[in-house]
């Protein structure tokens, strides 16, 4: 049996799912309107974190103004994976749109000499994430949504210009057993949001494996640190851990910052993008991208 057969989020964790929704679907809307984009464009890979911000993207602007990817790996997406993603797509009546990334990989890897195994991971999500701009792109009126949850963005858990880049990020604010809580109020397979989390990009690893501990501990550290700003100290005497294993995830998020951030400017002048000048924002007439 899985450890998450049941969806009981811990006190901490706890929130209005159904107002979270609507406040989710009006920020996509919200969004559009600012960009004067009209569709979107999301990757689906089977997981809990694409299927319930498809879900809710199709309960934002219609199933008609949805296009979504699925873009496997031979050899390392699994068939399950492709079974959920078509199973959600079904389900929520939208056309999926399968790309096989193993060409362009290969064409990466002959390319460049002595390919790491980490640079080869993060090329697959900039692949992915490259796809999904393109088809943007071609569609001209659409916005790339990702699909990274508050989890994974606090703790780095992703890849620069990949699975992290986006012009929106609907569940962001959500951590990962909250997003497998909505997964289930949503109606979305069981073997969806019961599934061990994995980026897929290397074959086998979960994300428990890399990460060290299983999301459901993860996220009660992380709302400590992050939204109680409670010490290393009282957080390990909280959750009865040791102060070491809190210290490590606190140490990830602090090295990860600049992947939740825009690249820095030298301050030069008196008005300094992102720091001292902020352009009000404005419903423009046409998208630009």
């Amino acid at each position: 049996m899985s450890q998450y057969d049941q969806i009981v989020l811990p006190d901490e964790l706890r929130y209005d799912w159904e107002e979270a929704r609507a406040d989710i679907i009006s920020e996509i809307v919200h969004h559009l309107e600012n960009t004067g984009a009209k569709r979107v464009v999301l990757g689906l890979s089977g997981g809990v974190d694409s299927s319930v911000c498809l879900a809710l993207a199709v309960q934002a602007v219609g199933r008609e103004n949805v296009e979504v990817l699925f873009m496997p790996e031979k050899g390392v997406t699994p068939e399950y994976d492709e079974e959920d993603a078509k199973a959600v797509s079904q389900l929520l009546g939208v056309k999926l749109k399968e790309i096989e990334i193993s060409p362009i990989l290969e064409e990466f890897a002959r390319n460049i000499e002595e390919l790491s195994s980490l640079a080869l991971a993060n090329t697959k999500a900039r692949i992915r994430m490259v796809l999904l701009y393109a088809t943007a792109n071609n569609m001209r009126d659409a916005q790339v949504i990702g699909t990274s949850d508050k989890s994974e963005l606090l703790l780095g858990y992703t890849t620069k210009y990949g699975d992290g880049a986006a012009d929106l990020l609907p569940i962001g604010d959500l951590y990962k057993t909250q997003v497998r809580f909505m997964a289930s109020k949503l109606g979305l397979p069981k073997r969806v949001w019961l599934k061990a989390p994995s980026p897929q990009l290397i074959k086998g690893v979960t994300a428990q494996a890399e990460l060290g501990l299983p999301y459901d501990v993860l996220d009660r550290i992380l709302y400590y640190r992050v939204d109680m700003r409670y010490p290393d100290e009282r957080i390990a005497q909280l959750l009865g851990l040791e102060p070491s294993v809190i210290a490590k995830y606190s140490d990830m998020i602090l090295r990860s910052d600049h992947k939740r951030k825009a690249p820095p400017i030298g301050k030069l002048g008196n008005s300094t993008i992102n720091v001292d000048w902020r352009m009000p924002i404005e419903r423009p007439q046409k998208a630009f991208f």
